[in-house]
């Protein structure tokens, strides 16, 4: 049986259990990856070689999907643990329940890559401000005193 959609039906008012599927559709498409991110992924990838506009936008749904399927799976996993926030363990955890195992060596190595990196500049930081006996000149002062003569 095939249904077919006849355009001159269209409702202006929908009731609560109808569904309006341009402003639907509209939603799905706003969760999509940025184009520009996508395709600067893409590019370092391909290493020059060029893709058809209509595959970049399937890797683009794609990303999506698989994101939004990863941190639903993440999401109750954490709430498993009676946990608020995901944890990057219930990523990976959730990684392994979507048997993608194969990522997680260079998924750890990576976010191990970022703290370290988090790290090590948070104790730059912390050692100008030791030097010069408080944070760096590009701080937002928020306490004058009150004969500081700037209001």
């Amino acid at each position: 049986m095939e249904v077919q959609w006849d355009s001159s039906l269209q409702s202006t008012t929908l009731s609560d259990s109808e569904i309006d599927f341009n402003k639907e559709a509209k939603r799905i498409a706003d969760l999509d990856m940025p184009q520009a991110i996508v395709t600067k992924l893409i590019n370092n990838v391909l290493c020059g070689d060029s893709i058809e506009e209509e595959a970049k936008l399937a890797v683009i749904r794609s990303t999506t999907q698989f994101i939004s399927y990863l941190t639903s799976s993440a999401n109750k996993i954490a709430k498993n643990k009676n946990h608020k926030n995901i944890q990057p363990d219930d990523v990976f955890r959730a990684i392994e329940e979507c048997e993608f195992d194969e990522f997680l060596p260079k998924l750890k190595d990576e976010l191990n890559a970022y703290v370290e990196i988090k790290r090590s500049a948070k104790a730059k930081q912390n050692e100008e401000e030791n030097v010069t006996g408080g944070p760096p000149s590009s701080s937002i002062v928020t306490d004058l005193p009150s004969d500081s003569g700037i209001k």
